[in-house]
């Protein structure tokens, strides 16, 4: 299953003995070393998307913002388009060079290779000080030896957690500096060379997905409805009528509806990276405007599939609605690969 918030991270602190030496070109080029780590290993596939940022040295100030830069592998002129924007700022202020590289890459599930938009992330940030960190974030339970419904997976770890080890193993060669795990999260305990087993409990106690991911992704995708409009409940038991929400071809998220507990909503497909998320914000508007408008939820969820979409919310797939028969059965499914 794929997540929202990582299953677990490892950091690598590096410091130079030159302050000042050029955080902006040394920040991208550890990207870009660290990135061939996961290509060369088969965690990494396709272009990504960089997040870059750049903070004064003396007030914090944000001095350059951008996100989702687009990074093509294999175009000579990738790192140079990076440290196009990284310096495109005054270099005599920047004080920390900042960038988020979210990749896409694929879990192997019996020898066959789920696509994932947002397998890793590699974040190295570069002060004027001469330090610098790489930090490896994964957001996939692959590498875990129970899935993150609390089930038994040897199989699927044995397939994967061999390529994270080396991963891990070969961004401590290259930064020549000792692996930090990070501290354990709701789903993971982080160790030097992948991840800690989870006990055999209970299956329900070890129900991180359903505990953790799936209140924490409804409460971020809702920030932005004000509280005071009416609205579709976000919680039934009931079976749920779903339609799916594609973005050229890809299927990104699901509407939902359960009239007898007059309850709706849409959950994102995590698989499908960021852009499942960027896809709610209007679909759940709409959901509002026509609770407000005295609409039930399954009337709701018929009038705005007609919608046609939009570049960022997408469009419902033709073919009509579908019935789950449970929402924790939808919500299951929004995170597989």
């Amino acid at each position: 299953m794929i997540t929202t918030m990582p299953v677990g991270s490892w950091t690598w602190e590096t410091k130079l003995e030159s302050p000042g030496a050029d955080p902006a070109g040394r920040c991208v080029r550890q990207l870009m070393d660290v990135w061939a780590v996961l290509r060369s290993l088969g965690l990494s596939e396709g272009g990504a998307r960089a997040d870059i940022s750049v903070e004064a040295k003396d007030d914090g100030l944000v001095l350059l913002s951008r996100r989702g830069v687009f990074v093509d592998p294999s175009d000579a002129a990738a790192e140079a388009g990076l440290l196009r924007i990284a310096r495109s700022v005054d270099q005599e202020r920047a004080g920390v060079v900042t960038i988020d590289l979210a990749t896409p890459g694929s879990c192997l599930r019996q020898d066959v290779a789920h696509p994932v938009q947002k397998l890793f992330v590699i974040s190295v940030d570069a002060w004027s000080s001469g330090a610098a960190t790489v930090t490896l974030r994964t957001f996939s339970d692959a590498w875990l030896s129970h899935d993150l419904r609390g089930h038994k997976q040897p199989e699927v770890r044995e397939e994967n957690t061999p390529r994270l080890t080396r991963a891990l193993a070969a961004i401590t060669r290259l930064t020549e500096a000792d692996v930090i795990p990070a501290d354990p999260t709701p789903y993971a305990i982080p160790t030097e060379d992948g991840f800690e087993d989870l006990p055999d409990e209970d299956p329900d106690l070890l129900d991180s997905w359903y505990m953790f991911e799936v209140p924490r992704r409804t409460d971020w995708l809702r920030r932005n409805i004000p509280t005071d409009v009416s609205q579709f409940e976000t919680q039934t038991d009931l079976p749920v009528t779903f339609a799916e929400v594609a973005i050229d071809g890809t299927v990104v998220g699901y509407l939902w509806a359960a009239d007898d507990d007059d309850a709706a909503g849409y959950e994102p497909r995590t698989p499908a990276g960021d852009a499942a998320l960027d896809a709610a914000e209007e679909w759940l508007a709409r959901l509002s405007q026509a609770k407000q408008r005295g609409l039930s939820p399954t009337q709701a969820l018929r009038e705005i599939a007609s919608w046609p979409g939009d570049e960022t919310s997408g469009a419902v797939v033709p073919g009509g609605l579908r019935e789950a028969p449970s929402l924790e059965a939808l919500q299951d499914l929004s995170g597989r690969e």
